[in-house]
């Protein structure tokens, strides 16, 4: 009968502790996990942070460059209004458009809302090869002018 006690008795403090085991395992685990989201989040704010400072840098140097495109078709419109009639007609309709596509530019960067690192990559290439676009027709303009 002792035996049969014995036996019984240390069946339960095996399973007691299996079982402490166990839940002792699950915790590492919670805890681990905690400490990987807490690490992820620090992760993503860092990412975060870095991609509002490159937006900002990039919105600054766009910003620099949109308003010499609004400078030198300020300067153009001069030129032309003291021209003559034939010389305005000729210019009015391009330096509007041009106008008008800088413009576009100018709300197309400051509504851009973040997607993700490859649509800004994406964005920010698209962007700039239109901004070329504008300057170099601006330039045209300018030279076109010149030659008239």
């Amino acid at each position: 009968m002792k035996t049969k006690y014995l036996i019984l008795t240390s069946l339960v403090l095996m399973n007691c502790l299996l079982l402490t085991r166990v839940n002792f395992a699950q915790e590492t685990k919670v805890e681990t996990a905690k400490e990987k989201v807490k690490d992820a989040k620090l992760e993503l704010s860092d990412a975060q942070a870095e991609n509002d400072k490159d937006y900002s840098q990039f919105k600054a140097e766009v910003d620099l460059k949109i308003s010499a495109n609004e400078k030198r078709i300020a300067e153009f419109k001069e030129k032309i209004n003291t021209s003559d009639e034939k010389v305005k007609v000729k210019y009015d309709k391009k330096v509007a458009e041009l106008e008008a596509r800088n413009t576009e530019l100018k709300k197309k960067i400051s509504e851009y809302k973040y997607e993700g690192k490859d649509q800004w990559v994406i964005f920010k290439r698209g962007f700039n090869h239109d901004l070329k676009v504008v300057g170099k027709a601006i330039k045209n303009l300018f030279s076109k002018e010149k030659e008239d």
